[in-house]
């Protein structure tokens, strides 16, 4: 553990004191100022960034909440910001890359919904509630990216209970274990480099590494996930679920109503929507959607193709399940594990960090993506004994 995760850890535990102690008028202000504090300590940047912007956000749906051009102005805004900063840190050397920007991604989506939903004339402006929803200490550093009417519907009927506060604590301890014992002992450091040793071939190797790679991310975000919601809970507010058990995904659609449910639902109601809405054409939705969703993770080439990897592989599973449903349900029928978990593997191998001048990983990783195509689409017809046997072992084990 880091010596930032301690002092979050121990603020967190401090906010819970605070959320209970202080007189109910005011604990939730105590609970955004502490939460200020900590970001202002570590990231100086992202504090004042969260200051200025709130204040800008409540300004516009205030004052400028019917006028289409102010919202879309303070929304491009928003997304300029978070790009710009995100190309800059991209650099070893410079102002922006010596600054640590903490829950930009998380915020940025917050503050793009609030001003939408207020010109859609389903927030009412309130400077002091919106304070209370952008600096929730839970929910800044890791998400997951909690909605304003629901947060505010949640401090409406915040009371205390001893049962939530057992099964806060609960979340919490799973949290951790997923955290340090799944992601950072057990994948980072006991199986890391283990596919190397196997002497296999190349693309093998890089596919188990992708995979351990994708492993690793579910315990990091679904582990943080749940420490935020056990933490909100703590404090008497309930923050959405981010992830339904990914793994008994049928299909790469139903991966992404399980897999960080509070971004893509995001990215579906701010990004798909008003694209298609606009352009009446699915695929270039789609695409739009999940290129936006891969560029939230990182600016880069990597998690560009990731998105449009994914955003294809959706359009086929659509058409797939549209035009063809017997076969569809054949294919469901006779394996009981479908392998989208094969085509999200391959589409991690395209962001396993690599030299850009190494062209030859640039192949490996393509190809193993054509592989992963290859495997997904030859499982779901011949229904592989080895992935029934595998998915036994998973139900039973993990």
């Amino acid at each position: 553990m880091t010596d930032f995760h301690a002092w979050h850890f121990a603020t967190l535990a401090a906010l819970v004191l605070i959320a209970w102690a202080l007189p109910k008028r005011c604990q939730m202000d105590g609970v955004a100022a502490a939460s200020l504090i900590f970001v202002a300590v570590f990231s100086p940047a992202a504090a004042i960034a969260l200051c200025l912007n709130t204040l800008l956000v409540y300004l516009i749906v205030q004052y400028r909440q019917r006028q289409e051009g102010w919202v879309l102005a303070a929304a491009g805004y928003v997304m300029v910001q978070f790009v710009v900063i995100r190309y800059l840190q991209r650099f070893e050397s410079g102002f922006i890359a010596n600054l640590s920007f903490i829950g930009l991604a998380y915020s940025s989506c917050r503050y793009i919904h609030y001003v939408v939903e207020g010109f859609r004339g389903k927030i009412k402006a309130d400077l002091r509630q919106l304070i209370h929803y952008q600096f929730f200490l839970p929910v800044v550093v890791a998400g997951p990216i909690n909605r304003y009417p629901d947060f505010v519907r949640s401090l409406q009927r915040r009371r205390w209970d001893s049962a939530d506060f057992s099964r806060a604590l609960e979340r919490i301890v799973y949290g951790y274990a997923k955290v340090a014992i799944i992601g950072h002992y057990l994948i980072a450091f006991k199986l890391q480099g283990k596919p190397e040793s196997l002497d296999l071939a190349p693309w093998m190797t890089l596919w188990l590494e992708s995979l351990l790679d994708w492993a690793y991310l579910y315990a990091q975000f679904s582990g943080w996930s749940d420490i935020a919601i056990g933490f909100a809970l703590l404090m008497g507010i309930r923050i959405p679920e981010n992830f339904n058990h990914p793994l008994k995904a049928k299909n790469l659609i139903e991966f992404w109503q399980r897999w960080h449910i509070s971004l893509s639902s995001w990215c579906k109601d701010y990004i798909f929507t008003p694209v298609l809405s606009v352009t009446r054409n699915p695929l270039i939705a789609v695409i739009a959607a999940m290129v936006v969703m891969g560029v939230w993770h990182e600016l880069s080439l990597y998690y560009l193709l990731w998105g449009v990897y994914h955003a294809l592989g959706i359009a086929v599973c659509r058409l797939y399940q549209t035009h063809a449903p017997g076969l569809w349900q054949t294919a469901r029928n006779r394996t009981r594990w479908n392998p989208t978990q094969h085509t999200n593997g391959g589409a991690y191998a395209v962001v396993i960090p690599a030299d850009n001048s190494a062209i030859t990983n640039k192949l490996i990783a393509t190809s193993s993506i054509v592989l992963s195509w290859g495997l997904t689409f030859s499982f779901i017809i011949s229904g592989a004994p080895i992935i029934e046997t595998v998915n036994q072992w998973i139900l039973t084990y993990v």
